[in-house]
């Protein structure tokens, strides 16, 4: 079941550059489309400043996109701060990158669990105790622990709280911004885990966004790889991982600590285009390997190959709906 659909979306900001403060338009987002089910991740993967978070706000309606549709539950985003959008909020929750910037530091764990239960008027306010508890334990923490400031607790404990928090909505859909990037490799694998027996028990929906492809991997059910502002290549972990298709996710894997690799690795050259400036024909192009003339002329689609897999490249073989070859 589709909880929630992205369309083609766009979101551009006008910024100021230069002495005279002349305004650029940086298209952030570029017409993405990505679909959420019920039970299922989709991990969201690129090079910083791709453009990973803004998808990520425009999937919860904090951001209206420029064009294009955002649909929950087949009902349209409304606009944000309005009645409707509040409502709609309670079913989904953002989980952050920074666990202690994202907590009061004035106020206690148990505290901040119960703001989103008065805020959406979830029990009284006698069972609130109660059920902090036991959102507590859902996230293996201990009730005593409602009484612990965020400074008290480790960074695996804020990030276990945060994730207490979210849950007190029972929502159904969680986008995860980089939710374990600033905590050691061995918190990481124990908030993944959490994340994993949550969804099971809650049957969640999860878009985790994240640079770590090893990581999303590790829980994705669906991989999407952007660059900046475009989906290049989409489909399954072991499909997309063990034959990538297009040449910058062949190039964010050799960057992936790998002891058993052998061989030369195809990194990649210079940093991500200015998004203000994009190149024409493919935004690749200027950094890939294989370029050809037709790669800065002409912007490659995001089309099926017969393996299931999307992938926006014209020398990846890809294949239309119709079967027919681009080349």
């Amino acid at each position: 079941m589709t909880l929630l659909r992205l369309h083609k979306v766009k979101r551009t900001y006008s910024t100021r550059q230069g002495l005279f403060g002349e305004t650029e338009q940086v298209s952030a987002v570029n017409g993405v489309s990505l679909s959420l089910e019920r039970g299922r991740t989709v991990g969201l993967v690129g090079e910083s400043g791709c453009g990973k978070s803004t998808t990520g706000r425009l999937a919860l309606g904090i951001e209206l996109p420029d064009s294009g549709d955002v649909t929950f539950d087949g009902t349209r985003l409304p606009h944000p701060n309005t009645k409707a959008w509040k409502a709609l909020r309670r079913r989904m929750q953002l989980i952050f990158q920074d666990p202690l910037g994202a907590l009061d530091r004035r106020l206690t764990i148990g505290a901040q669990i119960k703001e989103p239960l008065a805020i959406h008027k979830i029990g009284s306010p006698a069972d609130h105790e109660g059920q902090v508890h036991r959102l507590l334990a859902a996230v293996g923490m201990r009730p005593d622990q409602a009484a612990s400031y965020p400074h008290e607790l480790s960074g695996g404990q804020r990030q276990r709280a945060i994730l207490a928090r979210a849950l007190a909505t029972s929502p159904d859909i969680l986008v995860c911004d980089e939710p374990v990037s600033a905590l050691d490799v061995s918190i990481q694998a124990q908030v993944v885990n959490l994340l994993l027996d949550l969804q099971k028990e809650f049957g969640l929906a999860m878009l985790f966004i994240s640079h770590d492809l090893k990581l999303v991997g590790c829980l994705a059910h669906e991989v999407a790889v952007m660059y900046l502002g475009l989906i290049v290549e989409q489909g399954e972990p072991a499909t997309l991982y063990n034959e990538p298709a297009h040449p910058y996710t062949k190039a964010l894997l050799a960057a992936v600590p790998d002891s058993t690799r052998r061989g030369p690795r195809p990194l990649l050259s210079g940093e991500p285009p200015n998004p203000a400036a994009r190149p024409t024909g493919c935004a690749f192009h200027p950094r890939c390997p294989i370029a050809v003339p037709k790669c800065s002329q002409v912007e490659p689609a995001l089309l099926p190959r017969a393996d299931g897999r999307l992938v926006a490249c014209h020398l990846a073989h890809v294949e239309s709906a119709a079967g027919e070859k681009v080349s």
